[in-house]
């Protein structure tokens, strides 16, 4: 893959070392620790936050055999007990790495754009075994030392994985998910492979001999159970070694020749002889540095007047002329004629547009609008403005393209409901007839379709993950067959690398039908091509800036895409390009008047003492004096009635992202919970930032806006707002658009390796942005400055910081802590939304809910909550003790914002049910709040302007029924919402315009 640029990258940006404040912690406790005995019994090795150590089995002091920057997990000694192998992330996927016991002669064994996990030193030492997705799904691999020759051990089409040796090296244990049973399977001297022991619906993992070889241990975890179990060879009779309620970690145990064993759990290494079931902690210690970054961050002028130009330029489309460009900004469809400056608006109202794209003749427009209440498929005449709806569902519709006679449209379909994107479907419709088909089966989050000239194919970018077992892959170019509705191919010109964002970065196909243009790298390419779409020659980047949502003009000698912040048009013959002028600008709403508020009760964010019968006055958009109430005021000051409410700061919702599917409706649904600040950590940054320049400039109601862009991510992508950096030059291209499209702060995604990362944040912080990932460490180290989520994804299949079980230990609470890193916990997400709907629903019955959102999405939810009341998520099982985990947190003195991930669960009430989870968690009514208040505001450096009701601060206040200091519930009890000092009545606020 492409390796030598990221060895390349550490040593030529040219970053200035940022300051640290750095800390030792010493922790005696590991969370999803991996351990393995050497051949002489005397030592442990073991991993602990990505960085391999060894230490006595005696127990003490552990010493550090790598740097902690390569994620190196699940030792292995080799048999002559001079070094270790394990798997290592330093170079960008996951390789067999071995190092020598004293930490000296780091070596990597295996290479290529594939992983490679679990290794197990063959007894001779000749060889090594170990997991691979090689061949598209996991098998069991053996790695020849001698030769460096990878041979496949097995070829099932399901998953197998954490192989081990039999003593005697004439059997291979192992782990599969085989459709005939889960469980551990045995591949023998004589080729054959046969189930050892069946799992059930529990997931089994890392199977390990016992010395004499009579034995094989391994982990299975069912739900939210895990526990060791063992199983005799010759007669298959199962022992469960641990004991119930144990938190047993899915990796190997190591057996002592006197049939004692040595294994993982509930943070410790623990030690059980022979026919007992007590065991003993074998202690350890292990020291780490963490870090508290210290930079000037980003400032905000929130009462700036001066004019802004847009940097919200969303998805432009050149016209088959060539001589015009339509684009979505400041919420509204816009014409452009190309050199002259000053465009036209084609769309003046309150909805939410996106998607525009030319009619084949250039006299139409078709585009996506909620003005139905749904995001449906409209035209617009040119001539005419005559706007006509061409779909009606209860689903939304998105990214259509014309067939180039004009006769068929293609476009994406997908339900409200479907927020993850896994059923979108094709669909084609005759405009004649109106009769639409969908085709293909439903994809996860594809891009827009682009027609073959002749009719015959419809192209798209999709993703091809590497295997079932883990979800990442790459996008590549699929055909599709437009009357079948069958894959024609699923390929790529790049082999092992992937796309960029799969919303409008191609591919799309020239309208003579040669070539396809798309984006990779950051830069725009052009690969020459069959009529039926086969590849000829080799690509060719005909940019060597950043280039984003591509169009070709109808002569297809010229292509119009975005430069990082403003729009070029590139010509095909020589690569010329010339800048296309744009004067659009922006304010920022400036409300005018005094406005007071009699507050019956008064909570300013910072104190937990409700003040009482007192006045809120505001003028303009800030807080100009808070006193005891009057009855005399000017006549010209508007005057609301909070005299049997509580009166508050708005709330935080610190992680969301805003899908366009929703409409105007998004903004709606914040004011409409009293949340006033979004902060949205990763989306297309185009889409974005016109959302965030609608909302600010006034144009649709809703909250303050903080974004990143793409998720920043290692050489395998999932998600479509994902971006893959491949290259030295690629990532100084993607960290200037952040600067220049104003980020508030960069996400780094689950495939990002630690070096890469450690520079992101170094480039991020001169430049005043934050940084947020899913790691904690080394990412604690050098700097990071927010972790999302407790749980999550994570590249490893298992998470760092929550075990199976929901637990979390010392390490993982001392890292956070100590480094004072902000975390986003989304304890609703790791199941206390869940958790809540499957005993009480009536947080589908708020005067909110069944008012902004469909009665189907309702509908909908409730079926959900009845579905979870008979077939409970394990994580509800789990969600008690990741709540514990919450609790520990704050204890220690985390620093704790709230967020939720949605539209996972629904906008807007799933942050209530996330402070409610907060409460339930042991913290009081007013410490969850501060955690939506004045802690995300200092996450985000404006706790100067917002985050708590003082004077001078801008007026952003959620006015509710009740008390939320005495019923955490009242939070979601709105009557008024003041943003930016602009007014709201919930009624307002709950009207579809």
């Amino acid at each position: 893959m492409r390796l030598l640029p990221l060895l390349i990258l550490l040593l030529s940006v040219r970053i200035v070392a940022q300051k640290l404040d750095a800390k030792p912690i010493t922790v005696n406790e590991g969370t999803n620790i991996a351990l393995a005995l050497s051949p002489d019994n005397k030592t442990i090795a073991f991993d602990l936050q990505g960085t391999i150590y060894t230490f006595p089995i005696t127990g003490g002091t552990a010493k550090p055999l790598t740097d902690g920057m390569g994620d190196d997990r699940q030792p292995h000694w080799n048999p002559d007990g001079q070094s270790i192998v394990f798997q290592s992330y330093k170079s960008g996927n996951y390789h067999i790495w071995r190092v020598q016991k004293d930490g000296k002669n780091l070596q990597q064994l295996t290479t290529g754009p594939y992983d490679h996990r679990e290794p197990f030193a063959s007894p001779d030492g000749k060889s090594i075994i170990c997991s691979s997705d090689r061949n598209g799904n996991y098998d069991i691999w053996k790695l020849t030392l001698a030769t460096g020759e990878m041979t496949a051990l097995t070829t099932n089409a399901d998953q197998d994985y954490t192989p081990a040796y039999s003593p005697d090296g004439k059997s291979i244990a192992f782990a599969s998910n085989r459709t005939e049973g889960a469980g551990i399977y045995l591949k023998l001297g004589n080729e054959t492979e046969k189930l050892l022991v069946p799992t059930g619906k529990g997931i089994p993992n890392a199977p390990a001999w016992s010395a004499d070889g009579k034995y094989v241990s391994y982990q299975v975890a069912t739900g939210s159970q895990t526990a060791l179990m063992s199983v005799e060879v010759s007669s298959g009779k199962i022992v469960q070694l641990s004991k119930t309620g144990d938190d047993v970690f899915p990796f190997r145990a190591s057996w002592l020749p006197d049939g004692s064993f040595i294994y993982p759990s509930d943070g410790k290494v623990k030690l059980q002889m022979p026919n007992e079931k007590s065991t003993k902690d074998i202690p350890f210690q292990a020291t780490l540095t963490v870090s508290t970054p210290i930079y000037k961050r980003k400032t905000y002028d929130f009462d700036g007047i001066t004019s802004k130009n847009v940097k919200g330029i969303r998805c432009p489309v050149v016209s088959p002329d060539g001589e015009k460009v339509i684009f979505v900004a400041l919420g509204d469809i816009w014409l452009l004629t190309i050199g002259q400056a000053k465009p036209t608006k084609l769309t003046d109202d309150i909805y939410y547009e996106t998607d525009p794209t030319w009619s084949p003749d250039g006299t139409k427009i078709l585009f996506s609008s909620d003005q139905s209440g749904n995001m449906d498929l409209y035209t617009l005449e040119l001539s005419t403005k005559k706007i006509t709806q061409i779909t009606k569902t209860n689903e939304d519709e998105n990214q259509g393209s014309w067939l180039a006679n004009g006769s068929k449209i293609a476009f994406l379909k997908q339900g409200l409901r479907n927020t993850l994107g896994l059923g979108t479907t094709l669909q084609i419709m005759d405009l004649t007839t109106g009769e639409t088909k969908a085709v293909h089966k439903p994809m996860f989050l594809p891009g827009q379709p682009s027609w073959s000239p002749n009719g015959k194919l419809v192209l798209m970018a999709a993703l091809d993950a590497y295997s079932s077992k883990y979800r990442e892959g790459v996008s590549k170019f699929l055909l599709v067959n437009a009357e079948s509705g069958k894959a024609q191919s699923l390929t790529t010109p790049f082999p092992n690398q992937t796309m960029a964002m799969r919303y409008r970065n191609g591919p799309i196909w020239s309208p003579d039908g040669t070539k396809l243009a798309y984006v990779k790298d950051a830069l725009l390419w052009v690969i020459d091509v069959t009529e039926d779409g086969q590849f000829i020659g080799k690509p060719r980047a005909i940019t060597s800036e950043l280039a984003e949502a591509p169009t070709w003009t109808g002569d297809s000698k010229s292509i119009v895409y975005i430069a990082s912040d403003h729009l070029r048009k590139v010509n095909l013959t020589d690569t010329s390009k010339i800048n296309i002028p744009l004067a659009l600008t922006w304010t920022n709403a400036k409300p005018k008047g005094i406005i007071v508020i009699h507050a019956g009760r008064l909570f300013d964010g910072k104190n937990e003492k409700l003040l009482t019968n007192m006045d809120l006055i505001v003028e303009d958009s800030r807080i100009k004096a808070i006193q005891p109430h009057q009855i005399a005021y000017p006549s010209h000051y508007k005057k609301i009635d909070a005299s049997n409410l509580t009166v508050m700061p708005g709330l935080f919702e610190t992680h969301a992202h805003l899908d366009a599917q929703f409409g105007e409706k998004t903004g709606r649904i914040w004011l409409a919970y009293g949340i006033t600040t979004v902060r949205e950590p990763g989306s297309d940054p185009y889409d974005a930032v016109e959302q965030r320049e609608s909302w600010h400039s006034g144009k649709r109601p809703g909250p303050f806006h903080f974004l990143t862009g793409p998720l920043t991510d290692g050489g395998r992508i999932y998600y479509n707002m994902a971006t893959a950096i491949g290259s030295e030059e690629q990532l100084n291209l993607e960290l200037n658009r952040g600067k220049l499209l104003g980020y508030d702060f960069i996400k780094t995604y689950v495939r990002m390796p630690d070096n890469w990362q450690k520079k992101i944040t170094e480039y991020a912080h001169q430049n005043g942005m934050a940084v947020s990932s899913h790691e904690i460490f080394p990412a604690t180290r050098y700097g990071v400055d927010n972790v999302e989520h407790i749980g999550a994804t994570s590249r490893r299949g298992y998470s760092p910081k929550i075990t199976t079980a929901g637990k979390s230990y010392d390490d993982m609470i001392q890292i956070i802590s100590k480094s004072k890193m902000v975390i986003t916990p989304t304890l609703a997400l790791s199941g206390g939304f869940w958790t809540l709907i499957s005993k009480d629903t009536t947080l589908f019955d708020t005067p909110q809910f069944k008012q902004i959102y469909p009665a189907y999405y309702r509908t909908a939810m409730l079926e959900t909550a009845k579905q979870m009341q008979g077939q409970p998520l394990p994580m509800i099982a789990t969600y008690s003790n990741t709540g514990k985990t919450l609790k520990k947190l704050w204890d220690n003195g985390a620093v704790i914002t709230s967020g939720t991930d949605s539209p996972i669960m629904p906008y807007g009430t799933s942050l209530h049910v996330e402070i409610w989870n907060y409460v339930e968690s042991g913290l009081s009514p007013f410490q969850a709040l501060q955690t939506s208040m004045i802690n995300a505001a200092k996450s985000l450096n404006v706790e100067k302007d917002l985050g708590s009701l003082e004077v001078g601060k801008i007026a952003n206040i959620s006015i509710v029924e009740g008390n939320p200091l005495k019923d955490i519930h009242d939070t979601q009890r709105v009557k008024y919402v003041l943003i930016n000092g602009k007014t709201y009545t919930i009624d307002e606020l709950m009207k579809r315009p």
